[in-house]
């Protein structure tokens, strides 16, 4: 470990159902509706996945939500090996762009191996964004053990991200790059 990461660490290991965003949960149900325009009903199905959670902590803590923002979080390199499988290229270059927060729609998370409990590179996945209710996901986090939190400023710079991502603006016709080539005479 180099010097400046153990002046800055990345979490710190929690117990019980004390909730923060940054917060990982690993094994969590969330529930998939699967709407049908066969039928008025709707069925759903529960999947289990690693998340983080996005809700900021002011919210969690003076309990203004009833729900809590999640998003998915995978192993790195599973997370390439399966986009590698789907055509999709995550290079020596595109991962370095996700190391540098270029990449708006990911998140990569540090390594962790703090007091038995392990994390390798994770990248957050803000395209799939879920829900659940504020007491299941206590009650998850309080039968978890040990898990870990995400500290600050690496917290905030999670969030920004999540932010970033969101408040992107797709401009119907961008400036020509051939403009900037010349000054015009």
């Amino acid at each position: 470990m180099q010097q400046n990461e153990k002046e800055y660490p990345w979490y710190k290991i929690i117990q019980g159902d004390s909730l923060y965003q940054g917060d990982f949960l690993n094994d969590f149900e969330v529930l998939i509706p699967e709407v049908s325009t066969q039928s008025d009903q709707v069925a759903a199905q529960y999947k289990k996945l690693d998340v983080v959670i996005m809700t900021q902590t002011c919210d969690i803590v003076q309990g203004d939500v009833e729900s809590l923002l999640l998003c998915p979080c995978w192993d790195l390199w599973d997370f390439i090996a399966a986009a590698q499988k789907k055509g999709f290229n995550w290079g020596k270059d595109q991962r370095e762009a996700l190391r540098r927060g270029n990449l708006p729609g990911y998140y990569l998370s540090n390594e962790a191996d703090q007091d038995g409990l392990k994390m390798p590179l994770t990248i957050v996945d803000f395209h799939e964004v879920y829900t659940a209710p504020t007491n299941v996901v206590k009650e998850c986090a309080s039968r978890t053990g040990k898990r870990l939190r995400l500290l600050p400023p690496y917290r905030e710079h999670l969030a920004q991200a999540f932010a970033r991502f969101f408040m992107r603006v797709g401009l119907p016709v961008d400036i020509a790059a051939g403009k900037l080539k010349t000054r015009p005479t």
